[in-house]
């Protein structure tokens, strides 16, 4: 069983940095119903937001909002069992990759369970709604909808792919076309309201969609990641020295949704490396009280090189710290590699806790992607004060085993071993 962790992280560069023109094909010949198509007009000029960060910004005037043209509003959910108890949002264990998987109880058990994605979804305001070559999403298990957008082109100050925004409902195959100029997007916890970034001429806008329909701008210069907090109440996301538009400094945010307040939690940054998929967007943990943000080592794109490892802060600003991959491996360098042309490489997904992390570590070539073909599942304590990382526990399992997810956040894993999902206690 191999471990996925950066195999898909050429296609997220080229996804982020080159967009791709995808080519219709015959329309098939059921499609699902489209409920409404609204394109963003940009009428109305947002509050200006109130921040709160290390460095004083300067005084932006944000771009107007956008309205939809046809207002409607997203549709309360119906009573209905979720497909999943877990999703799993980085990779579809044993092969497959246009499909959801997440993980269902079973008595005191769990079982693998995988959702193809709707076939056909193509119409002429669409085109491939869901080719897996040309889109992105975000699944919402409490509402049973992916948010997703089309990569159809190069959009705001930096050229980055931006496409249609548009809503999937899973079950129906019905689709709520939204707004064109959309970089990224995710669902808040309940699945109903949701965050995106929205290309302008002049910036890239974090903004916040209600159910309701209300919108409403949080922050600019936000050129790639986003991810809301599990607690609904605030949304992580980087600005990019790559991405500069208007001087606000580079680094890790966090920003509040009902009041625009913004805190700097690290003046690191990705720089423009990386794409707008699961793996490069902040992690939270499950209090909302810390983010974790994967970085690849900078060149001189930012002013503070740093090596590849995860930006680690409190969401409050209290501390912040880089965990260089090297910190991890260093703990398994005595142990002899199975060939002598491997190195000790790290893999995914990563789980966090407060003031915790579990990764699988393992062998990888010395070039290209790195793809365990065989590592173990590690756990590592923090110091929040000194940043200082300490092995606390390597899991019993085969190292073929696939980390999936969290059982209980911190207190145990769910593994994939030779085909059985197992929880495994952390000691």
């Amino acid at each position: 069983m191999k471990l996925k962790f950066f195999a898909l992280i050429g296609l997220f560069l080229l996804v982020a940095c080159g967009p791709t023109a995808v080519e219709p094909e015959t329309e098939p010949a059921s499609r699902p119903t489209v409920i409404a198509t609204a394109v963003a007009q940009l009428t109305e000029t947002p509050t200006q937001v109130a921040t709160a960060v290390p460095t004083a910004l300067p005084t932006q005037t944000p771009p107007p909002t956008p309205t939809i043209a046809e207002e409607t509003a997203v549709p309360q959910p119906t009573t209905f069992t979720p497909r999943f108890d877990r999703f799993l949002p980085f990779a579809n264990p044993e092969g497959g990759s246009n499909s959801l998987t997440g993980l269902v109880r079973q008595g005191a058990g769990w079982q693998l369970e995988r959702i193809p994605y709707p076939t056909g979804l193509y119409n002429e305001e669409l085109g491939y709604a869901l080719g897996t070559d040309s889109v992105d999403s975000d699944y919402a298990v409490a509402t049973d909808r992916l948010i997703a957008w089309q990569f159809a082109g190069g959009g705001g100050p930096g050229s980055l792919a931006v496409g249609q925004l548009f809503i999937v409902n899973m079950a129906t195959e019905e689709i709520e076309v939204l707004f064109d100029n959309v970089v990224s997007a995710g669902w808040a916890p309940s699945g109903l309201d949701f965050a995106y970034i929205l290309a302008t001429d002049d910036t890239y806008e974090l903004r916040w969609r209600t159910a309701a329909g209300e919108d409403k701008l949080l922050a600019v210069d936000v050129p790639h990641t986003l991810k809301v907090s599990p607690d609904g109440r605030f949304v992580a996301f980087t600005r990019e020295s790559w991405y500069e538009v208007d001087g606000t400094p580079p680094g890790v945010y966090v920003v509040e949704i009902a009041t625009g307040r913004e805190t700097q939690i690290s003046p690191l940054d990705r720089a423009g490396f990386g794409g707008t998929g699961p793996f490069y967007k902040p992690h939270w943990t499950s209090d909302s009280s810390q983010v974790f943000q994967f970085a690849y080592a900078t060149d001189d794109r930012t002013g503070t090189p740093f090596e590849t490892g995860y930006i680690w802060g409190a969401a409050d600003g209290s501390f912040s710290h880089l965990l260089p991959l090297s910190s991890f491996t260093a703990f398994f360098a005595d142990e002899p590699l199975n060939n002598p042309e491997l190195i000790r490489c790290v893999g995914g997904p990563a789980l966090v806790a407060p003031n915790q992390i579990v990764l699988p570590v393992g062998e990888c070539p010395p070039f290209g992607p790195a793809n365990p073909e065989i590592a173990e599942t590690a756990v590592f304590s923090l110091d929040p004060q000194s940043g200082e990382v300490m092995l606390t526990a390597v899991l019993p399992t085969s190292n073929t085993a696939q980390l999936l997810t969290w059982d209980v956040p911190g207190d145990s894993v769910l593994i994939l071993n030779e085909g059985e999902v197992i929880s495994l206690e952390i000691e």
